[in-house]
């Protein structure tokens, strides 16, 4: 597979005070040239940080990418100007954020806010011609009776619209990366998979490769081509979508397995759980970070961290049963 994205060994921390927090700790990972990459993992576990940090766009003066590479189309955006990044940030790379109603500014409807990104990314639409152009994007990401919904403000929208209409934007300028933080939290089920299918058909008709985050490893396992599980800041497993789904190796996605399987099975009276909870980032158990957590566990792993093991050439997995493998 030809990889347009490749993280690796990325680090990006929190000084805060006379603390460090590792908030992406070592991470690599890859995305191929249209596929779509589903990553995947509880709340607090470097997701979003991780997204944010190919963009370079730190949420404050204390966070900080530490070490570790980003290529993009072959080219290191850690060595590249802000200026010269920000040629790539929403042209080539787009993203689509968490909580569409906090994302979209309340006091200008949806053209305004449109209307800014063309004449940013688009200076190929001729002025007279940017009022259309934007009632068929609206169209084009399923948007009913965009012309009048295009002078809508937010609050006049429902979730579903507001996604839509985020997606609308992220995609105007024909990015060659859609990165997607949750764009179906907070949706219900027959929305979600709109929204999900909406993707599916942008990413074939642009030639988009995609970073969807999800903590649902069942909407993750619908769309991806690899998957990334994500655990305390690092990545726990990485591989082909149909490989972990028919055999996950590592014990927390294992986890993450049973939890979805106790929830369709009928007459059970209590899903199953994960004991415990993600250690926080300025908190991190010595040895291996799931242990705490993890049936699984021997004396080795509450002393030495394990590293990402290849298995099967394709796919890796951070946890010491596959020493041997």
């Amino acid at each position: 597979m030809e990889k347009l994205l490749e993280i690796k060994n990325l680090k990006t921390y929190f000084y805060q005070d006379d603390s460090v927090i590792k908030a992406v700790d070592d991470v690599s990972l890859f995305i191929g040239k249209n596929s779509i990459l589903g990553v995947v993992g509880e709340s607090g576990c470097g997701k979003t940080m991780t997204a944010l940090s190919i963009g370079r766009l730190m949420p404050g003066a204390g966070c900080k990418i530490v070490s570790g590479s980003i290529k993009f189309s072959g080219r290191e955006l850690l060595e590249l100007s802000k200026e010269d990044l920000r040629k790539i940030r929403g042209k080539e790379i787009s993203y689509v954020f968490q909580e569409p109603a906090t994302s979209l500014n309340p006091v200008l409807n949806i053209k305004e806010q449109i209307e800014e990104v063309v004449r940013l990314h688009r200076k190929d639409i001729k002025e007279n011609l940017i009022h259309d152009f934007i009632v068929k994007q609206l169209e084009t990401v399923g948007i009913n009776q965009a012309g009048v919904k295009v002078f809508a403000y937010p609050h006049q929208l429902s979730g579903g619209e507001k996604q839509r209409v985020m997606i609308a934007m992220a995609v105007i300028s024909n990015p060659l990366l859609l990165i997607a933080d949750e764009p179906t939290t907070a949706l219900d089920v027959t929305i979600q998979a709109q929204i999900l299918e909406l993707i599916l058909k942008l990413k074939e008709k642009l030639c988009l490769s995609v970073m969807f985050i999800s903590h649902d490893l069942n909407v993750v396992g619908q769309i991806s081509d690899y998957i990334c599980v994500m655990y305390a800041g690092q990545v726990v497993e990485f591989s082909p979508a149909e490989d972990l789904l028919e055999d996950p190796n590592h014990p927390y996605t294992q986890g993450l397995f049973n939890c979805l399987q106790a929830f369709n099975e009928k007459g059970k009276e209590k899903l199953n759980e994960i004991p415990g909870e993600v250690p926080k980032s300025g908190d991190f158990p010595k040895g291996c970070r799931f242990h705490p957590r993890c049936s699984k566990k021997f004396g080795r792993c509450e002393n030495e961290m394990p590293p990402l093991f290849i298995r099967n050439k394709t796919r890796e997995v951070r946890c010491w049963l596959y020493l041997s493998s």
